[in-house]
């Protein structure tokens, strides 16, 4: 199991090719700023790796918001999109926000096996937003994960009122099929 290195350059804003190994999780917390009022984002990373699939589940429940990566030169990981959007929409919180995201769109189109209307189809079925980044040259990486911060907030605060405001939000990202290529 690996940290997806969308969550690395977030959190650290930096970005490496070495693949980093953990036990089924990684945990960051950050701290940031959202319309005003301080929000520490708790990000389970859990890297989407179907042998860790029913320990991935045990996060559903908790989290708050998810990101779907795929790797846009890597069909196969776009098709199991749908299986880990259901396994949320089954295990999850009815009120949970979803994010869909292309990885490595910084690649040749050459070497793309989704294209970007095939990926907004999907994100559309799903009623998400659909983002394309590269964590390499960080790229919609900081605005995909704020915009997913943002909308959370902004749920939690019309859910709660003023209450929510200084809540701590929990994101989990599931990178698609991470053995058949990797992601992010």
């Amino acid at each position: 199991m690996g940290k997806t290195s969308l969550v690395i350059r977030f959190d650290e804003d930096s970005f490496s090719t070495k693949f980093i190994t953990t036990i089924g999780v990684d945990y960051r917390d950050k701290l940031v700023d959202i319309e005003g009022s301080p929000i520490k984002l708790q990000i389970w990373d859990t890297a989407g790796q179907e042998r860790f699939r029913s320990l991935t589940a045990n996060f559903f429940g908790k989290a708050d918001g998810f990101v779907v990566c795929f790797d846009v030169s890597n069909r196969g990981s776009f098709d199991h999109v749908s299986s880990w959007v259901k396994d949320i929409h089954k295990n999850a919180r009815g009120d949970v926000d979803v994010v869909l995201c292309g990885c490595k769109c910084d690649l040749p189109e050459s070497s793309r096996q989704v294209s970007v209307a095939e990926a907004e189809a999907l994100a559309e079925q799903f009623s998400t937003p659909y983002f394309e980044a590269s964590a390499k040259q960080n790229i919609n990486v900081n605005e995909m994960f704020m915009a997913l911060a943002t909308t959370i907030k902004r749920r939690k605060m019309a859910a709660s009122g003023p209450a929510a405001r200084d809540s701590n939000v929990a994101l989990s990202g599931q990178s698609s099929d991470k053995k058949n290529g990797g992601c992010c």
